[in-house]
C-alpha cells in the first residue's frame, strides 16, 4: 500500500483496505513473476482482439499481468487491444478511483501500455441502486477523460450495464456486441499524443 504496509493473499486485501484511506500501489505474486502457461502466450501471441477486464482490478486482472511474460507479450501484440472498464468502484480495492486511476495501475503494476482503448458505461445507473452501493462504499467509476487520453488511451462510451439482477454488472449480450462493433470499426487505429 500507499502508507509501506503490506497484506498477504487475495481474500486478505480488501479486508485490510477497508475504512482506510490508503491505495494498493503494487501487487506481487508468491513466487514473484512466475513463467506464464506457454498456451497462454501462444494464445495472445494469436490474437486478433485483446479484452482485459472486466473484474477486481488488484485481484482478478492484476495478478494475471504480473506472471512473467504475459504483460510483455501483450505489449507485442498488434492485436486489437482493450480495457473494459469496471462500472462502479470497489470498496477495499479501487473506492474512489477515476477511470485514470485504473488505467494507471494497469500500466505501472506491468510495466507496459498494455492497451490503447477504454471502454466504459455510459448508462445512469438508477438512483436507487446507486445508493445502496453507496451506502456500501462504492460508486460509479467517474470517467476523467483527460486525464486517460494523457496516458495515451482513448475513451469509448457505450450502454454495456445493467441492473436487472439488483446488482449493477457488464450485460454480456450488450457487451460482447460492443466489443465486436469496436474490433471492427477500430481495429487498426491508435490513440497518438
Amino acid at each position: 500500500f500507499d502508507d509501506g504496509t503490506e497484506a498477504v493473499g487475495e481474500s486478505h486485501i480488501a479486508e485490510f483496505k477497508k475504512g482506510t484511506d490508503k491505495r494498493i500501489r503494487r501487487v506481487r505474486l508468491i513466487p514473484e513473476r512466475p513463467p506464464a502457461l506457454p498456451e497462454a502466450l501462444e494464445a495472445i501471441n494469436g490474437a486478433d482482439m485483446i479484452v482485459l477486464g472486466p473484474g477486481s482490478l488488484y485481484t482478478s486482472i492484476m495478478p494475471n499481468l504480473v506472471t512473467e511474460g504475459v504483460a510483455e507479450a501483450i505489449t507485442r501484440s498488434d492485436a486489437f487491444k482493450i480495457y473494459v472498464l469496471n462500472v462502479m468502484t470497489q470498496d477495499g480495492e479501487t473506492e474512489s478511483y477515476t477511470a485514470s486511476d485504473h488505467i494507471e495501475a494497469l500500466f505501472s503494476n506491468s510495466g507496459a501500455h498494455l492497451f490503447d482503448w477504454c471502454l466504459a458505461n455510459s448508462m445512469a445507473i438508477p438512483a436507487e441502486i446507486a445508493g445502496r452501493y453507496r451506502a456500501e462504499g462504492a460508486q460509479p467509476v467517474e470517467i476523467d477523460d483527460e486525464e486517460v487520453y494523457k496516458l495515451g488511451v482513448g475513451i469509448l462510451r457505450a450502454p454495456v450495464a445493467s441492473w436487472a439482477s439488483g446488482y449493477v454488472r457488464h450485460d454480456p449480450d450488450r457487451l460482447s456486441a460492443e466489443l465486436l462493433r469496436l474490433y471492427h470499426e477500430k481495429s487498426h487505429t491508435r490513440v497518438y499524443m
